[in-house]
């Protein structure tokens, strides 16, 4: 008989406490292959069948060295993020730092690019590795609110024992993916993060909502560096016989002359 999936959002906010001691109840049940009362919900219960496929340690993650400064801010520096990062930080910062989480900005890697957020909290994420040039991929660190977004390309929230890996348990991250709105690519995930019984139950909704307002800031910059080179090419064009085209360094086409409309 199948078990309805656990409703992690009401009984945390009900008791945090109860609700970690139930997912961890759920958790180990799956590891050892023996039925659970209740079952997880279906995004974290594909995500711990991936972690089980591909040979994640249950109790240990598998990160390696952190990304040196320069390479973090190289990335900084040639990511589409780094326009973002004033809509994430109004949509996001003054609501983490109230409900004492942290905002964290990694690329499509799963690589953290940016922290920002409660002092204390920053100084809990780096007791577990959370931190700048950190890996955070869904198969080196197991289901969590970076690289679990990035597998599913959607929001995602993953409170303690969701977290696949144990040393994560005390821990509620929701991240949400951030893609390119010309192509539909991954280029990151905004997530915010904080111990468990900072769990609120409209996260989720929120961080879904400013990722969308920053696709939204990315294809109005874009839009707008195609009226710019439109309007530095017109005249070249007009005066130029036959056929052309302008079009941006990725391919975009910003202006045409002498084709037909169809």
């Amino acid at each position: 008989m199948a078990h309805s999936p656990i409703d992690v959002t009401r009984l945390a906010a009900l008791d945090a406490a109860q609700a970690a001691r139930v997912l961890r109840e759920v958790r180990d049940a799956t590891l050892s292959g023996q039925p659970a009362r209740l079952a997880p919900r279906p995004v974290i219960e594909q995500s711990w069948e991936r972690m089980l496929r591909g040979g994640v340690d249950p109790d240990h993650d598998f990160r390696a060295g952190l990304l040196v400064r320069d390479e973090v801010e190289r990335r900084r520096q040639t990511s589409q993020l780094r326009h973002v990062l004033p809509v994430l930080r109004e949509g996001l910062l003054s609501v983490a730092d109230v409900a004492h989480h942290i905002m964290v900005v990694a690329d499509a890697e799963g690589r953290v690019l940016w922290r920002e957020g409660s002092a204390s909290v920053l100084r809990k994420a780096d007791g577990f590795g959370f931190e700048l040039g950190a890996d955070w991929r869904e198969g080196v660190v197991g289901t969590n609110g970076v690289g679990t977004p990035l597998v599913a390309r959607r929001p995602v929230q993953v409170f303690s024992a969701e977290h696949f890996v144990r040393t994560h348990h005390s821990w509620t991250c929701t991240g949400a993916p951030i893609t390119d709105p010309r192509d539909g690519s991954l280029i990151g995930v905004v997530d915010v993060s904080g111990p468990l019984d900072t769990l609120h139950p409209a996260t989720l909704a929120l961080v879904g909502s400013v990722a969308k307002l920053a696709e939204a800031r990315l294809r109005e910059l874009h839009l707008t560096s195609l009226e710019g080179l439109r309007a530095v090419a017109a005249p070249v064009l007009a005066r130029l016989d036959g056929r052309a085209l302008a079009v941006d360094q990725d391919g975009w086409t910003a202006a045409v002359t002498g084709m037909p409309y169809t």
